[in-house]
């Protein structure tokens, strides 16, 4: 009896689904950059590929977006297109942006209302909250401008004409999409 509950613990736990899944709908028609630009995720001439960070304070997520901008974007088509989307305050964003030289669009998203419709949501707890900063000088209330502790979980959405073509989700922090699988899914 106790191996069947831990069983069917482990077993969930390893098969926890997270993130709106390939063929959904996707969760909002429209996004708006730090730069105030409107875009269309439903248009079926376009192809988005959204890259959901952790935030400009992630050395991991800074890694995957640079690569993402001397690995990806060059092979983009006229019609694909790179998002970046973190819980932080535009003026976080924009200063990452400029920081690392990214030429793809950046969406800020500091009451992480579009990481709860892409059910990737990561709660941080309080004591790793007071680490962060108490550590390793990481504001993650100052970056957002929020209380609510909410990060990304690390994720790729590949969206066309409004569907998920294609979606990664990592609930490891240190686990990103490989930049291989992005462009073979394009």
């Amino acid at each position: 009896m106790k191996l069947a509950i831990v069983l069917a613990l482990f077993l969930s736990t390893v098969f926890a689904a997270e993130g709106v899944k390939v063929g959904e709908k996707v969760p909002v028609e429209k996004i708006v950059t730090t730069e105030g630009k409107e875009i269309d995720l439903t248009l079926s001439n376009k192809e988005y590929v959204l890259v959901f960070y952790r935030g400009s304070w992630c050395p991991y997520c800074m890694t995957q977006l640079k690569s993402i901008q001397s690995e990806v974007v060059p092979k983009l088509k006229t019609k694909q297109a790179v998002i970046g989307i973190s819980v932080d305050r535009s003026a976080v964003a924009k200063k990452m942006k400029r920081k690392f030289d990214l030429g793809f669009h950046i969406v800020s998203d500091p009451k992480a209302e579009l990481l709860k419709k892409f059910e990737i949501a990561n709660k941080l707890d309080e004591k790793l909250v007071k680490k962060y900063k108490n550590s390793y000088s990481i504001d993650v209330e100052g970056d957002s401008g929020e209380k609510h502790h909410i990060v990304a979980h690390p994720a790729v959405f590949i969206v066309k004409s409004g569907k998920i073509k294609y979606a990664d989700v990592h609930l490891n922090y240190k686990e990103r999409t490989k930049n291989t699988e992005i462009l073979e899914n394009l």
